[in-house]
């Protein structure tokens, strides 16, 4: 990469925190593990029918199993070398609250962002289901972790996150002037509404709490062009588009036309790049590479690939561009 690269979401767990996030889709929406056979596939070694077979009819024994493969050898120096050979500057490490061990899948990863500071942030994953232990696992987070933004999956809670009994929380981020990136568009629970965290609920809770900085999770695909009705009406709305390919972007009918016009011209400066690269069996860095190719102005793809994001995290070089 030529350009260098801040990714904003990502996953980088060890067997126990694959584990524990795996489960947790297997529970609540298991059609994940049979959507993502091909990927999990190719990361796995495994064709993607036995992937797929093998997680429609055993869901939590798939997690397990996927687990142990995607978390063997996990080493966070080794992540952080492969990051600084191929441009990516610095990234950020989404938590969760499920249990691990002693403690959570959140003090795992905090603890990786604390060994490499300069390269790592940890954004601290925080479930919806009980308010008051969600305004409770952020506190402690922030103050105890060194967590630098929260993660919030509104599907996985079947919760409805506009909701008054979570004002709490985003009273608590805002207060902190720490982001919250919030799932957002598409989700494959189908005993919970697709739209339970689509645009329109992200602008509900942005107009209810204009100092929350909200990240619109994978860029409320299919829903594109409201997202970005939502982040002109709201300056504190970003959004980034990891899970989705960029090289697939630009063809016709991709649902992102809108985000490749006024991604370069009225809300150029909230995009953000974000891999979940275990979603593509592709690295940050190759992703970002097709970013470089999508016939964008020069300037946007600073913007999308760094300079928002280093304006955001307050990670701005002295002298540096967008």
């Amino acid at each position: 990469m030529s350009e260098p690269v801040i990714d904003v979401c990502e996953v980088a767990y060890d067997t126990a925190c694959w584990t524990a996030y795996l489960r947790s889709l297997a529970t609540a929406a298991p059609r994940y593990l049979v959507l993502f056979a091909g990927r999990l596939a190719t990361l796995t070694g495994r064709t993607p029918g036995e992937v797929a077979a093998e997680a429609a009819r055993d869901p939590a024994g798939t997690a397990e199993r996927l687990a142990a493969v995607l978390g063997r050898g996990f080493d966070i120096d080794h992540h952080v070398a492969a990051l600084t050979e191929t441009g990516v500057t610095h990234q950020i490490l989404h938590g969760g609250p499920w249990p691990v061990g002693d403690g959570t899948v959140n003090d795992r990863v905090a603890a990786y962002a604390a060994r490499h500071p300069d390269r790592l942030s940890a954004w601290a994953g925080v479930g919806l289901t009980d308010p008051r232990a969600a305004v409770g696992e952020a506190r402690r987070a922030l103050d105890e972790l060194g967590a630098t933004g929260l993660s919030v999956i509104p599907f996985l809670d079947g919760v409805d996150p506009s909701g008054p009994e979570h004002a709490a929380l985003w009273r608590l981020a805002a207060d902190r002037g720490v982001p919250v990136w919030l799932h957002c568009g598409q989700h494959f629970r189908s005993d919970v509404p697709i739209d339970v965290s689509a645009p329109r609920v992200l602008d509900r809770i942005a107009g209810a709490h204009p100092g929350l900085i909200i990240v619109a999770g994978h860029g409320g695909w299919p829903w594109v062009t409201e997202m970005l009705a939502v982040a002109q009406r709201h300056t504190n709305v970003y959004l980034e588009f990891s899970s989705h390919r960029p090289a697939r972007m630009a063809a016709r009918g991709s649902g992102w036309e809108a985000l490749l016009t006024l991604g370069a011209t009225s809300v150029r400066d909230r995009v953000l790049f974000g891999s979940t690269s275990w979603t593509q069996a592709r690295t940050p860095a190759a992703l970002a590479g097709e970013v470089t190719r999508l016939g964008l102005p020069d300037d946007a793809v600073r913007a999308w690939l760094h300079g928002n994001a280093a304006r955001l995290l307050g990670r701005v070089r002295p002298g540096a561009a967008a």
